[in-house]
């Protein structure tokens, strides 16, 4: 504990320098529009070689597709060549959105009411600072660890990770490989009656893109039944596939991890909604997470057709994002689009943006992480496994056998929303200070339990 609680308190003397990092990242606009052109998060990468650099960091790289797209890569060396510890994020963010919408502007970082404000304060420039602040913070104490630390920040998570982590793992495969890793994904606390819990996010689901395309019969608008209306039938497959969701898929091992927060929740499909539902009006956070931890979800997000508003469009076509557990495979997907678009003739393409993927933990691993949770909390803690309903980079370093966990804590309580990806994101000082404490606790736990945890 002599380590932690250095190291902790080095941690809190580097909290104003964590909050001015993440404040410099989020001025960098990284927007990442997925087009190969978008992005520009070499800007992020070296800014953050240049803080590294200053701490005394030499070991630092940049490398990517792309010049105006590349990665940073900074290590702590370790006794052996091996890396023990790798610390994931990205660097890249979604567009604004409308600004009339914003406060401030979405890229002039704004302190107001004890959170920073800005697009990518939560998700996740927040935490690039406090993982590369952490970082620095081992080297200052020159923490000994018997294998090394790396920390990667990567671009073009946002778009399914080409750029970024997925370039890695095919030009570079054994920058990911460690023994123990972590990334975003989970750490909002739950409070309970018999203390608090924290979601360790071991895997999470999968993203995919369905274009169903329709072709119909172009007219006059005058005399429509001469034609056939591309954009009624896609109005129809919206319709049905609304209407008439998948069911609920109940893994047993997964929700029943969360009775201690929800009570006895139900097994049978027919009965969970209703549960749901219940849930939803004491604690609609736990209950959407229970739901989206329960289905394949499908949802039309873009419909697009017709060239001219007095012709009948001979084409129309409705894209939709689907999220799928690790139990859900493809031909079940495309079935369930299928029987929507039954009948209006269209054409079904299903394409991969993430696949689901998961990693099972030991019993050391857990224990590693909850005990450098309650050191940064100053209290105990009780951590159960889930999984992230959003994709990360994760999936890249499972890839090559490494065990990731999505874990990048708030404090307990409820409080504002950090509303990831809409108007006015913001983070938390204090989850800010949090994430930092616990990176620098995991490195202080890892350089004392020797090779591995």
């Amino acid at each position: 504990m002599q380590a932690t609680d250095r190291v902790l308190r080095e941690a809190d003397a580097a909290r104003d320098e964590a909050l001015e990092l993440a404040s410099a990242l989020v001025r960098f606009d990284t927007t990442n529009t997925g087009v190969p052109d978008s992005g520009h998060e070499t800007q992020v990468a070296e800014f953050l070689d240049r803080y590294f650099r200053r701490g005394g960091i030499r070991d630092v790289h940049l490398l990517g597709r792309s010049p105006s797209r590349q990665n940073v890569v900074a290590t702590l060396p370790g006794r052996t060549r091996r890396c023990g510890l790798l610390l994931m994020c990205h660097s890249d963010v979604v567009p604004a959105g409308d600004r009339s919408l914003w406060k401030s502007d979405p890229f002039a970082p704004t302190l107001r009411g004890g959170r920073l404000y800005g697009r990518g304060a939560a998700d996740m420039k927040g935490t690039v600072a406090a993982m590369a602040t952490a970082l620095v913070v081992a080297h200052r104490l020159r923490l000994s660890h018997h294998e090394g630390v790396r920390f990667i920040c990567g671009a073009d998570e946002e778009a399914g990770g080409a750029w970024g982590f997925g370039w890695l793992l095919t030009n570079h495969p054994d920058l990911l490989r460690a023994r123990f890793a972590f990334n975003e994904g989970g750490g909002r606390p739950h409070l309970a009656d018999s203390g608090i819990y924290y979601g360790l996010a071991w895997g999470e689901k999968g993203r995919y893109e369905a274009h169903v395309t329709f072709q119909g019969r172009g007219a006059h608008a005058a005399s429509p039944w001469r034609g056939r209306n591309a954009v009624a039938a896609a109005a129809e497959f919206v319709r049905r596939v609304t209407a008439s969701p998948p069911p609920p898929t109940v893994d047993r091992s997964l929700v029943g991890a969360y009775a201690p927060l929800a009570g006895r929740i139900p097994t049978d499909p027919r009965r969970l909604d209703r549960f749901l539902e219940v849930l939803n009006r004491t604690d609609e956070p736990l209950a959407t997470e229970l739901r989206a931890l329960t289905r394949l979800t499908i949802t039309p997000t873009i419909v697009r057709g017709g060239n001219k508003s007095n012709s009948v469009p001979d084409h129309a076509e409705v894209i939709c994002d689907l999220r799928s557990l690790p139990s859900h495979r493809r031909p079940e997907m495309l079935q369930h689009l299928r029987a929507a678009a039954r009948g209006l003739g269209a054409r079904v393409a299903l394409v991969t943006t993430a696949a689901p993927s998961a990693t099972k933990p030991s019993a050391a691993q857990v224990r590693f992480v909850r005990q450098a949770l309650e050191a940064a909390l100053g209290r105990e803690v009780s951590v159960f496994p889930t999984l992230t309903i959003g994709f990360t980079d994760s999936r890249f370093a499972r890839a090559v056998g490494t065990p990731v966990v999505g874990f990048a804590p708030r404090r307990p309580g409820r409080a504002e929303p950090e509303r990831a990806h809409g108007a006015n994101e913001s983070i938390h000082v204090e989850d800010l200070h949090l994430q930092l404490r616990f990176y620098a606790a995991a490195l202080a736990g890892w350089a004392a339990a020797g090779e591995s945890p």
